[in-house]
C-alpha cells in the first residue's frame, strides 16, 4: 500500500513539472509568435563590458529618459514596474512616453514594453552630486538585456553594437512582456530566434 502511494506521489510531482515546463515553453512561443515587433536601437555599454561566454550584453536608447524630451509619469521610484509607449511607424521604435501603469488600449502604430526602474533623478543633479542639465531623469532596464549568440561572433556584434548599428527585433504582447526575436546589423536582419 505505502509503495502504491509513493509511486502515485512521484507520478504527481512528474506530471506537475511536466506541465509547469510546456507552459513555460509556450508562454515563449506564444510571445515569438506575436504579431507586434519592433526594433529598438542599441546603444555603447560605458564601462565597456568585456564579452563573457557567448553572449552580448545590449543596452538600449529607451533605457534612459530625459524628462524634458519625454513625459515621465510622477512618482516612479526605483524597483517600479515602468511601461514605455512606443511609437512603431519608423524604421526604429520611438518613445512616446514612460508610464507607471499599461494603458487599457494602445492605438495604431503603438507598442508597450515594460521595464524596470532602476533609478530617477529627482533634480538637476547626479548621483555624485554635479550639476547637469542635460542628464537622464529616469533609467530603465529590460528582460532583454543579452542575448546569446553563436560562438565566436560575440566581438564583432559588440563592435557593431558600440557603432550604434544593431538593432534588435523584439516581440511584444500587450501587456509589454518583450522577447528578442532577432538582431539586424545596418537594417539588415542577421540572426532569428529559433522557437525551440
Amino acid at each position: 500500500m505505502s509503495q502504491t502511494r509513493i509511486l502515485i506521489g512521484i507520478a504527481i510531482a512528474v506530471l506537475f513539472q511536466t506541465a509547469l515546463l510546456g507552459q513555460m515553453v509556450w508562454a515563449q512561443i506564444t510571445l515569438l509568435n506575436s504579431p507586434t515587433e519592433v526594433v529598438l536601437k542599441t546603444t555603447p555599454v560605458d564601462p565597456r563590458d568585456i564579452f563573457r561566454g557567448d553572449y552580448v550584453i545590449l543596452n538600449y536608447e529607451i533605457s534612459a529618459f530625459d524628462r524634458n524630451k519625454v513625459p515621465i509619469a510622477d512618482g516612479l521610484e526605483s524597483g517600479d514596474d515602468a511601461y514605455v509607449l512606443l511609437n512603431t511607424q519608423g524604421s526604429t521604435a520611438e518613445p512616446l512616453e514612460v508610464l507607471a501603469a499599461a494603458p487599457s488600449d494602445l492605438r495604431q502604430g503603438q507598442a508597450l514594453i515594460r521595464g524596470r526602474v532602476n533609478y530617477v533623478l529627482r533634480d538637476e543633479m547626479t548621483p555624485n552630486g554635479s550639476d547637469c542639465e542635460d542628464c537622464p531623469s529616469i533609467f530603465i532596464s529590460y528582460p532583454i538585456d543579452s542575448y546569446f549568440v553563436p560562438e565566436g561572433t560575440g566581438t564583432e556584434l559588440e563592435k557593431y553594437r558600440d557603432e550604434r548599428a544593431l538593432g534588435v527585433v523584439v516581440a511584444l504582447n500587450e501587456e509589454g512582456d518583450a522577447a528578442i526575436k532577432g538582431l539586424m546589423i545596418e537594417g539588415e536582419k542577421i540572426y532569428d530566434e529559433p522557437l525551440f
